[in-house]
């Protein structure tokens, strides 16, 4: 099912820069705690494998699979969540949550709005 290209509105266009940022920090913020802890490349493969696996959806604008992708952020929501209270006085697993809970919502507002969006031009 072929879906309309509709041009993104300013608040949309918006909530897109954030989710790309925010994804970008997240990438980043799990590396560096594999690399806290002395971790292998495999190990950082496998943590930001689903990160990198979902996001071409912001590039095709598929809203179906950036919804499976707000799952996937609540795993990461989870251990977000555990690091930051098992660790202390932690700057960067704070970090990590705050990015997490920032990606979720900009995912979440993107596709409520753009999906309005669509709906208006079909």
């Amino acid at each position: 099912m072929k879906t309309a290209q509709t041009e993104r509105g300013p608040l949309t266009r918006i909530l897109w820069w954030v989710t790309w940022l925010s994804w970008a920090g997240f990438v980043v913020q799990q590396g560096a705690d594999v690399e806290r802890f002395s971790g292998t490349w495999t190990l950082m493969g496998l943590r930001c494998f689903p990160l990198v696996f979902f996001i071409w959806a912001v590039f095709r604008d598929n809203l179906r699979a950036l919804i499976w992708y707000e799952l996937i952020l609540l795993f990461y929501f989870i251990s977000a969540v555990e690091a930051t209270f098992a660790y202390q006085a932690d700057r960067l697993s704070v970090a990590g949550l705050s990015l997490v809970v920032t990606q979720f919502v900009s995912c979440m507002l993107y596709i409520r709005y753009r999906g309005r969006e669509r709906r208006r031009v079909a």
